[in-house]
C-alpha cells in the first residue's frame, strides 16, 4: 500500500516524499527508491524521461534526480544535462564509468579551480599583510626621523648661539687694554706708571692744566670662563654630528623600506593580476556550461514540441512593484494570506527590460516561419497589464508585431536565391465574432476553415508588404479600426483578441521547392473581474465574451496537457483560429505579462499559474510545410 504525501520542509515550500504503509508497525515509511521505480505515478515520468534521454539508463539515478526536483520533470532533465558537456550524448563512449565518471570528472574540476582560487586568495592576503606591516614600519621610521629633524635643529640653533656668545664676548674686551706686569720678585701685579707730563716754564698769569682722560677698561674675561665655553661649543658640534649621522641613516633605512614597500606593491599588483585572469576563466568556464545548458534545453523543449513560456511585468512608476525576480528564469510572489510561492519560466522579464530585449529573446522562434514552419506567439494577462505594449508598442518604440515582420523582411531580403512573398492579415475577435481590420467597411461574415494543417478565413484581406513602409500603414490601419473602451483598470482596454497573421510563401530558384511557413501574433483581451473594472453596459458583455474565450483557452491548455482524446478547440472563436497553431505541427510561445501593483496580485497570481500550466503542454517536434519541385 502506498500514498504521495506532502510533508512542508520549509513554510514557504511544499515538498513531495513517496510513503507506504508498513502493516507490521502500523507507521508510514518513506518508500524506497526499488520499490518507488514502479509506481504508477512515476513509471510514466521516468518512461517520459528515458524517451527524451536515452543515454541516461540508470533508474536508480533517475528516481533519485526526481526526489531531488521535488518530480518536477524539467528540473530533472535540465540538471541532467548541467551536469554534461557538449559530448553529453555520446557519454557511454566519452565517459565508461557512465554518469559516476562525468560528475566525478566535474567534481575533480571544480576541486581543482577551488583550490587554485583558495591559494590565489592566500597569496593575496599574505602580501597584503606583509605591505601592511611595512608601510607601518614606514610611518614609525618616519615619526622618528621627523623627532631627530627637530632635535638637530634645535643643536644647530643652540650651537649657533653659544658661538655668537663667545664672539660677542670676544668682541667686548679693550683693544688699548694693556697687560698688567709683575715686580721682580714678587708675584703681584702693578699697573704701568702713567707717563709724566712735561708742563711749560711759569708765566705770570695762572694756567690750568688739562689731561686727557684715561680709557675705561671693560670687564675682564678669565681662562677659565673661556675653556667652559669652548667644552660646551665642542659638546653641541659633537651632538650635532651625532644627530646627522642618525638622520643619514634614518634616511637610508627609510630607502630600504620603500624599496621594499614598493617591491611589495608590484608583487601585489602581480598577485592581483593573476587572481583576476583565475577569476575571469572561472566565470567563462561557468558561462559556457550555462550556455551549453540553455542550448541543450532548448533543443529538448524543441524536440518535446513544449509551449516556450515568458513572463513579463509592466513597469508602473506609480506603485512599487511587489514581485521578486531571484534569477532570470524565477518570479516570487506574495499571496493575500501570506505565503510566498515561486514560478519558473523559460525567461523572466522585470520591469527595467525593454522591446529590444524581449524582441531579442524570441527572434529565433519567430524568424523560423520564413523556413516553412508554422509560429505561434500570444500574450495573455490581466487588463492593464502591458500586453499590448509588449505587442504593438508606441510608434517610437514598437513592439514584437513590427519588429517580428520588419525581421522577416530583412531575411527574405539576405537570401538571394529564394524569391519570399509575406502577406499579411489583420483581424479581431469581438463578442465571438471575427472582424477584419484591414477593410473600411463593415467585414461581411468571415468562415474558418481547414484546409489540410492550414487554417483559412474566407473573406480576410491580406496585403502583400515589401518594405517597412507598407507594414507600418497595414498596423496603423489595424490598430485605427481596433475596438476598445474605458475601464477603471484601463483608459485605452482592449475589448477584442487582436490576430496579426502572416503567411511567407518561399520558392527556391535552384531547387524549384516552396516553402510555406505561417507566423500569427495574438494580442488577447486582457482578463477581467467586473468588481474592479466598473464595467457596465456593453462594456459588461464584452468581458463577458472575453472571459468565456479565455476559459476556452484554458481548457484546450489542460486537454493538451493531459493528453485528453478530445481538445475542445470549437468551444470559441478564438480557439478555433488557434487550432492550427496548438494541434502539434507549430511552434508556440506564450507571454504573460503581470502588474506589479499588489492590489492585483490576486490576478497576477491567477495569470502566473496559467502560464505554469501552459508550459507542461508538450505539441510535438514540429514539421516543414516544404513542397518539392518537379
Amino acid at each position: 500500500m502506498s500514498d504521495m504525501d506532502n510533508i512542508i520542509h520549509e513554510p514557504k515550500e511544499r515538498q513531495n516524499v513517496h510513503y507506504y504503509f508498513d502493516q507490521m508497525s502500523g507507521v508510514w515509511v518513506k518508500m524506497p527508491i526499488s520499490w518507488e521505480q514502479h509506481h504508477e505515478f512515476v513509471k510514466p515520468i521516468v518512461k517520459q524521461i528515458k524517451e527524451t534521454c536515452p543515454a541516461w539508463s540508470d533508474k536508480y539515478d533517475i528516481i533519485a534526480s526526481l526526489r531531488a526536483s521535488n518530480y518536477d520533470l524539467d528540473d530533472c532533465i535540465a540538471t541532467y544535462f548541467t551536469i554534461g558537456d557538449t559530448g553529453v550524448m555520446d557519454m557511454p563512449d566519452r565517459y565508461p564509468g557512465g554518469n559516476a565518471a562525468m560528475v566525478k570528472e566535474k567534481e575533480d574540476k571544480i576541486r581543482s579551480l577551488e583550490a587554485k582560487l583558495t591559494k590565489l586568495k592566500s597569496d593575496y592576503e599574505e602580501a597584503c599583510r606583509v605591505n601592511k606591516v611595512i608601510l607601518e614600519e614606514n610611518e614609525k621610521s618616519l615619526s622618528e626621523l621627523r623627532k631627530l629633524r627637530d632635535q638637530l635643529s634645535e643643536s644647530e640653533i643652540e650651537a649657533k648661539t653659544a658661538h655668537l656668545r663667545v664672539v660677542s664676548m670676544q668682541q667686548e674686551r679693550p683693544m688699548t687694554a694693556r697687560p698688567m706686569t709683575a715686580r721682580p720678585g714678587t708675584s703681584r701685579t702693578r699697573r704701568p706708571k702713567t707717563p709724566e707730563i712735561e708742563t711749560a716754564p711759569p708765566e705770570p698769569e695762572v694756567l690750568t692744566l688739562q689731561c686727557e682722560p684715561e680709557p675705561e677698561v671693560g670687564p675682564v674675561i678669565d681662562d677659565e670662563t673661556l675653556k667652559a665655553v669652548n667644552k660646551d661649543v665642542k659638546e653641541v658640534d659633537k651632538m650635532n654630528k651625532s644627530l646627522k649621522h642618525l638622520v643619514k641613516t634614518g634616511f637610508e633605512d627609510l630607502k630600504q623600506l620603500t624599496q621594499q614597500a614598493m617591491g611589495g606593491l608590484k608583487q601585489l599588483r602581480s598577485l592581483d593580476t593573476n587572481t583576476s585572469s583565475e577569476l575571469e576563466n572561472i566565470k567563462v568556464l561557468y558561462r559556457k556550461e550555462c550556455l551549453q545548458r540553455k542550448i541543450l534545453y532548448n533543443k529538448i523543449q524543441e524536440l518535446r514540441g513544449n509551449i516556450r513560456v515568458f513572463c513579463r511585468c509592466r513597469r508602473d512608476d506609480r506603485v512599487e512593484c511587489s514581485l521578486q525576480f531571484p534569477t532570470d528564469h524565477e518570479i516570487q510572489c506574495t499571496n493575500p494570506a501570506g505565503g510566498v510561492k515561486k514560478y519558473k519560466f523559460d525567461r523572466v522579464f522585470t520591469p527595467k527590460s525593454t522591446q529590444d530585449e524581449v524582441f531579442t529573446e524570441v527572434m529565433p522562434i519567430i524568424t523560423s516561419c520564413v523556413d516553412g514552419y508554422n509560429v505561434c506567439l500570444m500574450a495573455y494577462g490581466q487588463t492593464g497589464s502591458g500586453k499590448t505594449y509588449t505587442m504593438m508598442g508606441p510608434s517610437d518604440n514598437p513592439g514584437v508585431n513590427l519588429r517580428a515582420v520588419t525581421e522577416l523582411l530583412k531575411i527574405c531580403n539576405e537570401r538571394e536565391k529564394i524569391r519570399y512573398t509575406l502577406k499579411v492579415s489583420l483581424l479581431e475577435v469581438y463578442n465571438e465574432n471575427l472582424q477584419d481590420l484591414l477593410t473600411d467597411k463593415d467585414s461581411p461574415n468571415l468562415d474558418i476553415r481547414m484546409q489540410g494543417k492550414r487554417l483559412l478565413v474566407q473573406g480576410l484581406t491580406d496585403v502583400v508588404v515589401r518594405n517597412v513602409d507598407d507594414i507600418q500603414a497595414v498596423m496603423a490601419k489595424g490598430d485605427a479600426n481596433r475596438t476598445t473602451a474605458a475601464t477603471k483598470m484601463n483608459s485605452t482596454s482592449s475589448r477584442s483578441h487582436l490576430l496579426l497573421m502572416i503567411f511567407v510563401e518561399g520558392v527556391d530558384t535552384v531547387s524549384n521547392a516552396t516553402s510555406y511557413g505561417s507566423l500569427t501574433l495574438v494580442d488577447l483581451a486582457g482578463s477581467e473581474r467586473i468588481a474592479k473594472t466598473g464595467a457596465t453596459g456593453q462594456t459588461l458583455v464584452e468581458a463577458a465574451a472575453i472571459n468565456k474565450s479565455l476559459t476556452s483557452l484554458g481548457q484546450v491548455f489542460t486537454s493538451l496537457r493531459t493528453n485528453a482524446l478530445h481538445v475542445p478547440y470549437r468551444n470559441s472563436k478564438l480557439t478555433h483560429l488557434l487550432q492550427s497553431s496548438l494541434s502539434g505541427d507549430a511552434k508556440a510561445c506564450l507571454f504573460v505579462n503581470v502588474s506589479p501593483d499588489a492590489e492585483n496580485i490576486s490576478e497576477s497570481i491567477s495569470s502566473l499559474s496559467f502560464g505554469s500550466n501552459a508550459r507542461q503542454v508538450a505539441l510535438g517536434k514540429a514539421t516543414q510545410n516544404v513542397t518539392k519541385g518537379q
